[in-house]
């Protein structure tokens, strides 16, 4: 029946032959891998586009060879001309589900979806590929899962037994060969459809198959084979003549090989011979090479040992080292040093001239060291004019060889260092004295021509007072016109009136000369002193450098946060060195030196710590690279904060003891101008980026603190001036000095002082200088309590003391010429209380204007309410009051003009 099967098959087209797959598996199997075996193919195109055009794919299901357990995989392959490419590979465990769209020809695309989101679709050629790859889907699925995905739109109970028929088949077949699995492979056995069943019929007939049954088949077809195996002994039996005659000549082509091979056997023999004679002429030939071979190295090395054995100079004649011959010897150690290397590692160093070579050699180099040593102490002892340049040129020529000597012979070395240290410690103890002793006498100078700053100075006995009446009106001019402005922004008034570039801070001409003469005396010592520092920067800088590069002292560094333990040791060690050497040398020096600047300069002048604060802790000269010098400014600048820390204190002191001007005007006390100077001085100097700027901000508020306590005393003690005068000048000027300064320190305390100004004008203004219509401002503050307690204002006016002729009989006593007078004699009292310098008469007569306008415009509105039709009016207009504060302004303005 297996035969049979299989020839119904063969005749049906359904052979691997006609399958259509050419090499496609081949070729499928290099891009899947060699490992996985193919079990179902079909071509396929992507759903939805023309299949002509569209890109083709291959939906291949395999099973992995490797593994015990089967294991399968869904891999899908696109197909580019010829090339093929893996565009998705898939488990057949995640096969969820299957949908066959329909079970019959009238779709031809399916859809494989798997772990229920990815999904493949596509379309096959005919139904018939599509159901068969279905079939073995099944079949694949139903052997290696437990439960099988879901199949839609399919009839499952036709693949349960498709699956049947295909393993029957399989059990029938064996170990058949494996043409019959190919054709299952490919095809998976189904049932024939009504059109394959006529077709086989048809077939069968014209065939003349009348077989009925297998059997009856197999025992024709036995009969059949016997009857051959006869007609096969049949025609050996006739070619028997043929096969005699086959023998004999074979038997002649057999003599004829054994004549053939004993002529190969004597030719052998002549090539053994030949090829001993060949190779006892090679053996000769080598033996000769390796003579002129060894020959022509033995010559080389000879050379060699020639080059090395001749110098160009007589190591006899260098018994002396001066610096004339300093290059030659430098030259000379150099070549004596590498010629005795070389040849301690020759093949030839074992010969007498290379032992004599070496030998003269070493004993040239052994007297280098002392020579060195006696020709630099000899220099060493030279003055050279006291300046360390000269000595650094003069050793910087001996830099190779020291650095030669410092590994040939390092006792020596240590005896040639210790020289130069004491050597140049001497001439930097002359060098230093000298510098500092001359800067010192200039500094001491000027104790003799004044004591130097301070706040509690004597003042002058020249008063502001004193300035011209020209000047005064000069201040003024101008100044009355713009009082309607003034009215109309009381800010203007009460805020800033100008930057304090424009207050006048010269006092007499007596003392701006003396501060003119101290700012110029601190800017001489503010030089003198950047001229230190610039003379002891490079200084060590210069040291520093030397000792690098001509004895390989290490720079001092800053240690890094990141280093390792080893690397913080090894760093301050060299550290601990270097400045041990460089103290020796200079820093102990200038260190004593530059103390005893600092003490004298503050002895002439305190105000001088200033100056050294600000250049130590800045300095503009180059220290960012030297930590050493960076370490040295800071002792330094710790000696300087303490003395200005004292300076701070000593002013604070002489605040307190400020005495108030012996002039008429009290005008801005001796302590406020200095706080101004010192301020702007300081400003001028300092960096508002600089790091210490903190312990300046500290002075800063510390003195303006002593300087408020000082106003406010001195407001009480002097008796020529109301209180509120000193306190608002003085509090005005300060207050418009920290605004230009814009000192954010200060901020907190210009506040204060802007509301002390304000506070102490309105109370000068509002007390002190009285009101020209008093009696009219007593009236109308009845008349405002009596409309505070509850009264209509109509009825005001039927109260005895607030009645129409009452008021009538009062603004009878203030006609505009009594107002006049009465104004006339404020402004005159507020000229002689208020100092030019300050410029604030305008500001306190406007203040004064606005503050009686604001009366005025307050009362007219109250006769209006409480005194309605009754025709009464004041004696005087408001722009008559305006007009009286203008024209007190008019001489000045022509005086001016």
């Amino acid at each position: 029946s297996h035969y049979f099967i299989q020839s119904n098959l063969r005749l049906l087209g359904m052979t691997s032959k006609n399958t259509g797959r050419g090499k496609t598996p081949h070729t499928i199997t290099s891009v899947i891998g060699e490992n996985e075996k193919i079990e179902e193919i079909v071509g396929v195109t992507k759903i939805g586009k023309d299949k002509t055009k569209a890109k083709k794919y291959f939906i291949v299901i395999t099973r992995l060879k490797s593994s015990p357990d089967p294991r399968y995989s869904v891999f899908c392959i696109s197909q580019n001309k010829d090339v093929l490419r893996l565009k998705k590979k898939f488990s057949l465990n995640d096969l969820s589900s299957v949908d066959f769209m329909a079970d019959n020809d009238s779709r031809l695309d399916f859809l494989l979806i798997f772990n229920e989101v990815k999904v493949l679709h596509f379309i096959t050629d005919t139904y018939e590929r599509k159901r068969k790859f279905l079939i073995s889907l099944f079949r694949t699925c139903k052997s290696i899962k437990a439960v099988l995905p879901i199949f839609k739109n399919v009839n499952t109970q036709m693949l349960e037994e498709t699956v049947f028929l295909s393993a029957t088949l399989k059990d029938l077949e064996g170990d058949q060969p494996s043409s019959l699995e190919n054709v299952e492979h490919e095809y998976k056995l189904k049932y024939l459809t009504k059109e394959e069943e006529i077709d086989l019929e048809e077939v069968c007939m014209n065939c003349k198959w009348e077989i009925e049954s297998a059997e009856e088949f197999i025992a024709k077809q036995t009969m059949e084979l016997s009857g051959l195996d006869k007609a096969n002994i049949h025609s050996i039996m006739n070619v028997e003549d043929e096969i005699i005659k086959l023998f004999e000549t074979m038997d002649k082509a057999i003599e004829k090989l054994d004549q053939l091979d004993n002529s190969l056997q004597m030719y052998s023999e002549i090539l053994t011979q030949e090829e001993s004679r060949i190779l006892n002429i090679s053996d000769m030939s080598s033996n000769q090479s390796m003579r002129v071979t060894n020959n022509k190295k033995l010559l080389q090395k000879t050379q060699e040992l020639v080059e090395l054995l001749s110098i160009p100079f007589n190591l006899g004649d260098l018994d002396t080292l001066n610096d004339y011959n300093l290059e030659s010897f430098s030259n000379a150690v150099e070549i004596a040093q590498s010629k005795v290397r070389i040849l301690s590692n020759h093949e030839l160093k074992d010969m007498q001239c290379a032992q004599d070579f070496i030998e003269n050699c070493q004993n040239f180099l052994a007297t280098v060291p002392d020579l060195l040593l006696s020709e630099l102490s000899d220099k060493f002892r030279k003055d050279w004019q006291g300046k360390h340049r000269a000595r650094h040129i003069n050793v910087a020529r001996f830099k190779s060889l020291l650095n030669w000597c410092k590994e040939f012979s390092p006792v020596v070395y240590i005896s040639i260092f210790n020289s130069y240290e004491e050597s140049i410690q001497k001439c930097y103890s002359k060098e230093i004295s000298n510098y500092f002793k001359d800067k010192i006498g200039t500094i001491q100078k000027r104790s003799n021509l004044d004591k130097g700053f301070s706040f509690a100075g004597k003042q002058t006995t020249t008063s502001m007072a004193d300035v011209s009446a020209t000047q005064k009106s000069t201040n003024r001019s101008g100044s009355m016109t713009s009082i309607k402005e003034s009215l109309g922004s009381m800010s203007n008034i009460k805020g800033s009136l100008g930057s304090v570039d424009s207050v006048n801070v010269k006092g007499s001409e007596d003392s701006m000369t003396t501060y003119q003469n101290q700012k110029e005396q601190n800017s001489k010592f503010d030089n003198l002193f950047c001229k230190v520092l610039d003379f002891i920067t490079p200084l060590v800088i210069d040291e520093e450098d030397h000792l690098n590069e001509v004895f390989g002292v290490p720079y001092m560094v800053d240690i890094p946060a990141n280093a390792t333990d080893e690397e913080v040791r090894q760093l301050k060690d060299d550290n601990t060195t270097t400045n041990n050497i460089l103290v020796k040398l200079l820093g102990a020096k200038l260190t004593e030196e530059l103390k005893q600047l600092i003490e004298a300069s503050y002895k002439v002048d305190q105000y001088y710590s200033l100056y050294m604060y600000l250049r130590l802790g800045k300095p503009s000269h180059n220290q960012e690279g030297s930590v050493f010098l960076k370490r040295f400014y800071s002792s330094s600048l710790i000696i300087v904060k303490r003395q200005f820390d004292q300076f701070i204190k000593n002013q604070v002191t002489q605040i307190g003891e400020t005495k108030p001007h012996k002039s008429k005007k009290c005008g801005i006390l001796h302590c406020v101008h200095k706080y101004d100077h010192f301020v702007r001085d300081t400003e001028r100097l300092f960096d508002r980026k600089l790091e210490r700027r903190t312990e300046i901000e500290k002075g800063y508020v510390q003195l303006l603190e002593a300087v408020f306590v000082a106003i406010d005393r001195i407001a009480k003690e002097q008796q020529k001036v109301p209180s509120e005068v000193v306190l608002f000048e003085n509090y005005h000027h300060l207050g418009e000095l920290m605004k230009a300064m814009r000192l954010t320190c200060l901020s907190d305390l210009q506040k204060k002082a802007t509301q002390l100004y304000e506070s102490n004008l309105n109370e000068y203004v509002t007390v002190k200088l009285g009101n020209p219509i008093m009696k009219i401002s007593t009236f109308f503050a009845g008349v405002k309590q009596s409309l505070t307690s509850a009264m209509r204002p109509e009825e005001v006016g039927f109260q005895i003391n607030y009645s129409r002729n009452v008021l009538k009989g009062i603004i009878k006593q203030y006609p505009l010429k009594d107002v006049r007078k009465s104004i006339e004699n404020v402004l005159n009292k507020i000229e002689k209380h208020v100092c030019e310098e300050e410029g604030l008469f305008e500001v306190v007569s406007a203040t004064y204007l606005h503050n009686i306008m604001t009366q005025i415009t307050e009362y007219q509105d109250l006769l209006k309410k409480c005194y309605p039709d009754s025709g009464i009016t004041f004696e005087f207009k408001a722009d008559e009051i305006t007009h009286i504060f203008e024209s007190r302004g008019k001489p000045h303005q022509k005086t001016k003009g």
